[in-house]
């Protein structure tokens, strides 16, 4: 292309069609005068249309150049805005494949055309980009099909500007002080347009990044200057869609408290049927049956008796309430509790693996209520020993509740509970010198009020929660030993020894015990037995749960049947694809349980106002050090000193750098000037 001082281009700069008049060549550019007044060099390839010089030999004034310019734009508008392209693409459709400017504008427009009617033409067609597009000096004719998919995809794209303008005037309305908008805001939440808004900002505060709408979310907040990380929560807040402690990882992982129709009409069926004399199970009802468990507990899965023998050993029975013969695999309850794999309990909620109609009423061991039971009766000489040991299908009645703090009382007199406690530590110092590494840490006690306050306490575990954790590991690993010996497809419970270890097992330091805790190695869930490192066991498995774990429900399942019936209820096949599930609940559950306590704790140091936070230091390495938060045992990292000096023996002081419970941020950093 060669152009000659004097002609008129055309060009687009910043979606804008700019009209110039050529002023000369600079090298491979042409320095250009445009009806803006500005002078610029571009080179040919931006140029889309070229007309004659409407001036003389000479180039006039300036002045003269951009009153011609502006002319010649204001007819080329004009001009365009006169063009039908539909009719046009309908005239031509057809008959040519591509048209120079100059040709089809003498379609375009009725009488003689001219070089300004070419350019207005070509001007329309890059506007509209739907029946005609502009390439390399022609004009293309668009197919029938590609007009029908750019004019749906201009319809999308209006609706979407007019969708994002709609929410971007609602979140203003929401967020305004002034309480008359707020309200029209909130009153706008089915609207369709505010409908989508909603559900795609939800749905970006649970996923994140892999939320399909991440994109026009951000647009949206971009557009309305809300730039907090947490806006998108807050205006769910603000709309009285959430509440200000929205638990968002319940929600990543698809949880709920509540339970599909099927599963609720199922467990209302169960919670009907009464225990059979075709059942076949032993009568144990007269027993003296005793539960130990918080007072508020309602779902209460387990019971203990204990006697001493004629021949001076002791006869320790763990019964668990049986469910599993009731809860068919293939039906809708079974497949729920596979998948939920766990109740999950949470400061200020709880989600059930199983309706309250039988965790917390049919199934429960409530006092004095008839019950199936799957019993594991044991007999211990003076030193905790387990000489012998049976698993019986009974039926079973509780003759007395105990609350923890009531059985601290009697363990400390002259009372069975007493003995038995004796009989367990002699036990778990059995377990210990296998190897095992009971690390005694208090347990974070989080209560939360109706108004978000948060309270947080650390407890002991104490005699009693002691007794109750160790008799159930004595029914668990009688479980273990039953499935393994008669060969029956089980899940076993095991875990390899720790990374290092720092203590022989069974001391109280809290520190150590912290410590070491880092050290241990995860565990694992399998289909062959082998040992648990931290238990000092041989084989385990879980049984004494089955109301609030799955893995117990199913366990119990495998021993009822094949004593029953001499067969185990569930192949190897079945085990492994129930394996799966189950490790995704407690996957899930664990994450949701953490994130849950973090964010609680994180309240809590907002709530208290709290500058520094006293702590103690777990673990030095070049590049950062950890601590342990000695009021919550919440580890956080730490940059290192620059003295180099870690008082790893007494507590230190970290000052609170920042804290977001919603973005879940701490930052510390040392109190004093040395780092």
């Amino acid at each position: 292309m060669d152009i000659a001082p004097g002609q008129v281009v055309e060009f687009l700069d910043s979606q804008r069609f700019v009209c110039a008049v050529c002023l000369g060549r600079k090298g491979n550019r042409y320095h250009l005068l445009t009806h803006l007044g500005r002078e610029i060099n571009i080179p040919s390839a931006r140029i889309l249309h070229v007309s004659p010089s409407p001036f003389g030999i000479e180039l006039p004034s300036r002045e003269e150049m951009l009153k011609t310019l502006q002319s010649i734009q204001k007819i080329r508008e004009e001009l365009a805005e006169k063009i039908n392209l539909e009719e046009l693409w309908e005239l031509v459709q057809g008959e040519h494949y591509a048209w120079l400017p100059k040709d089809l504008a003498q379609l375009a427009f009725t009488g003689e055309t001219t070089p300004d009617h070419e350019a207005a033409l070509i001007r329309a067609v890059i506007e509209e980009r739907t029946h005609f597009k502009y390439r390399e000096g022609n004009i293309i004719v668009q197919t029938p099909e590609a007009v029908e998919k750019l004019v749906a995809q201009r319809a999308k794209e209006q609706e979407k500007l007019k969708r994002l303008a709609a929410g971007s005037y609602w979140i203003q309305d929401l967020w305004s002080q002034e309480e008359e908008k707020k309200a029209k805001a909130v009153s706008k939440l089915d609207d369709e347009d505010i409908s989508y808004w909603t559900k795609a900002i939800q749905d970006f505060c649970i996923r994140g990044d892999d939320s399909e709408h991440a994109p026009a979310v951000r647009s949206l907040f971009r557009q309305t200057g809300k730039l907090s990380p947490t806006a998108p929560f807050q205006t769910m807040v603000l709309a009285g869609i959430w509440h200000p402690d929205q638990n968002l990882e319940v929600l990543r992982h698809g949880l709920s408290k509540d339970f599909p129709k099927e599963v609720l009409e199922q467990a209302e069926e169960l919670a009907k049927i009464e225990i059979s004399p075709e059942e076949g199970r032993q009568d144990l009802t007269d027993l003296h049956l005793v539960t130990i468990d918080a007072p508020e507990s309602l779902d209460l899965d387990d019971a203990l008796h204990f006697r001493e023998l004629e021949n001076g050993n002791y006869e320790l029975g763990i019964h668990i309430t049986d469910i599993g013969e009731l809860i068919k695999p293939g039906t809708p309850l079974f497949e729920e509790a596979i998948t939920r794999a766990t109740s999950i309990y949470l400061p200020d909620l709880k989600i059930p693996m199983l309706p309250e109609i039988l965790s917390q009423q049919a199934w429960s061991l409530h006092k004095g209520e008839i019950r199936r039971g799957l019993s594991f009766i044991t007999e211990l000489d003076k030193t905790g020993r387990i000489l012998d040991s049976k698993i019986v299908r009974s039926i079973i009645k509780v003759k007395e509740r105990l609350s923890y703090e009531e059985t601290e009382g009697l363990v400390e007199k002259e009372h069975w509970l007493a003995v038995l406690h004796k009989l367990c530590l002699e036990h778990q110092d059995r377990r210990i010198e296998n190897g095992a590494l009971p690390m005694p840490i208090p347990e974070l006690n989080i209560m939360v009020d109706s108004e978000g306050r948060v309270e947080i306490e650390l407890t002991q575990p104490g005699k009693s929660r002691f007794l109750i954790a160790e008799s159930m590991i004595i029914a668990n690993e009688v479980a273990a030993k039953f499935l393994k010996r008669n060969k029956i497809p089980a899940l076993y419970r095991s875990q390899p020894p720790p990374r290092e270890q720092i203590m022989k097992g069974g001391e109280t330091d809290l520190l150590e015990n912290l410590r070491q805790r880092r050290l241990i190695s995860r565990g694992i869930l399998g289909m062959e037995p082998a040992f648990h490192s931290g238990l000092g066991l041989e084989a385990y498995t879980t049984v004494t749960s089955p109301l609030r774990r799955a893995l117990d429900l199913v366990m119990q399942q495998q021993i009822n049947s094949y004593i029953s019936k001499g067969k185990p209820l569930h192949s190897r096949e079945d085990i492994e694809k129930i394996a799966i599930y189950i490790q995704q609940g407690l996957n899930s559950a664990v994450a949701v349980r953490q994130a849950r306590v973090r964010y609680w704790i994180l309240k809590h140091i907002v709530q208290q106002g709290a500058e520094t936070l006293p702590a103690w230091i777990l673990e030095i390495t070049p590049q950062k050090v950890l601590a342990v938060l000695a009021d919550y045992l919440l580890t956080v990292e730490l940059p290192p000193r620059r003295d180099k000096n870690y008082p790893t023996d007494r507590p230190v002081e970290l000052k609170v750098r920042k804290v977001s419970p919603r973005e879940n941020i701490l930052k510390v950093t040392w109190a004093d000037d040395s780092a």
